[in-house]
């Protein structure tokens, strides 16, 4: 991602580029899960007020809900720079990225040990008794890729093509969606609320590129 023009920022938002900006924003990505770390240590201290009465599954879900909502928000990210005319917000958008990235490793490892207890046959069995875990495997492996190559060394080795690839964080984005319906049984709210988010987040880039190939239309006309 390459720095935002100062011209386009303006000196009162040029504080958002520096170390301690970054380092900021990375403390408040992580605050999420150093409460659940909390609830943990009250978990082993005093058995059922950390995480409730099942706390393999709290934990699971706790996690896999601030997954979605990490990578979400790197969506987010990118539409609100557009938005607002703010790229220097872009600059961030790696950070919210790997973050979202570490919470869906996270929510795997807590379901492997938690819940799996580390047995691959009850894993593979889970893959039929429980099909979305499949889905969430997928997202997963989609998004390996992109937080591999997130550096500035691997976009500018994949030039264009870094871009193709982090495309595939939308379908990434639409499969956590579907894990997440997957699971829900009595009420679907949970699902209405974050594919409304992910609906406005698609719609906001179709405008936007509907707009790029407008202005690219008006410059190639006489």
């Amino acid at each position: 991602m390459s720095p935002a023009a100062p011209s386009r920022t303006g000196p009162r938002l040029s504080w958002l580029s520096t170390s301690l900006a970054k380092w900021s924003v990375g403390i408040l990505l992580a605050i999420p899960l150093m409460l659940i770390l909390n609830d943990v240590r009250i978990e082993f201290v005093q058995p059922g007020s950390g995480l409730g009465p099942d706390p393999g599954e709290a934990l699971v879900e706790r996690l896999g809900v601030w997954s979605i909502r990490m990578l979400y928000l790197t969506l987010l990210v990118s539409s609100v720079a557009r938005v607002f005319k703010l790229p220097i917000l872009v600059q961030h958008r790696r950070t919210v990225g790997l973050w979202a990235f570490s919470y869906v490793v996270l929510h795997l490892a807590a379901y492997f040990s938690a819940l799996a207890g580390f047995d691959i046959n009850t894993v593979f069995a889970d893959f039929t008794k429980r099909p979305y875990i499949i889905v969430g495997l997928l997202a997963l492996f989609l998004l390996l890729p992109l937080a591999v190559t997130s550096t500035r060394g691997w976009q500018r080795r994949l030039g264009l093509n870094w871009k193709r690839l982090h495309r595939v964080v939308y379908v990434a984005a639409t499969l956590a969606l579907i894990h997440l319906w997957m699971q829900e049984k009595a009420s679907f709210m949970d699902t209405a609320i974050y594919g409304t988010i992910l609906l406005l987040l698609f719609v906001e880039r179709v405008v936007d590129f509907s707009r790029k190939i407008q202005r690219r239309v008006r410059k190639g006309t006489p």
